[in-house]
């Protein structure tokens, strides 16, 4: 049983050029490896698909609202855990009396800089703990 991606992101970003190169292998590899084709068409561009370099939202919705939509989405259990993970996040800058933005200057780079769309990068990179 699988319990981690078959690429990180890091792989990711060359992936494709084994299409270019090595058509065999990457035959084999689609053949083998569930999603390495999405992967190799998306993670290769500068695009938002897997939310590393560009994060988007629905223009309709603010940071916050977003966060509420993805969670919803997910399974119960999933959502849950990230309900709880939010709370104490929240929580801990609530104790130190900060408000926790929409957005911030550089809010999804490295530093914990708090904002709802860092929340969202959480979400949607599926990252657990």
């Amino acid at each position: 049983m699988r319990i981690c991606e078959p690429f990180g992101p890091e792989q990711r970003q060359g992936l494709w050029l084994y299409h270019v190169i090595e058509p065999d292998r990457w035959a084999a590899m689609c053949a083998r490896v569930s999603g390495v084709k999405s992967d190799g068409i998306y993670a290769g561009h500068d695009n938002p698909f897997y939310g590393h370099r560009t994060l988007l939202k629905p223009e309709h919705l603010d940071w916050q609202e977003y966060a509420l939509l993805l969670l919803n989405s997910m399974p119960e259990k999933t959502a849950e855990h990230y309900r709880n993970k939010i709370a104490i996040y929240l929580h801990w800058y609530q104790k130190k009396s900060i408000t926790v933005p929409q957005t911030q200057q550089g809010d999804i780079g490295a530093k914990d800089i708090p904002s709802w769309r860092r929340i969202c990068k959480v979400l949607l990179n599926n990252d657990y703990w």
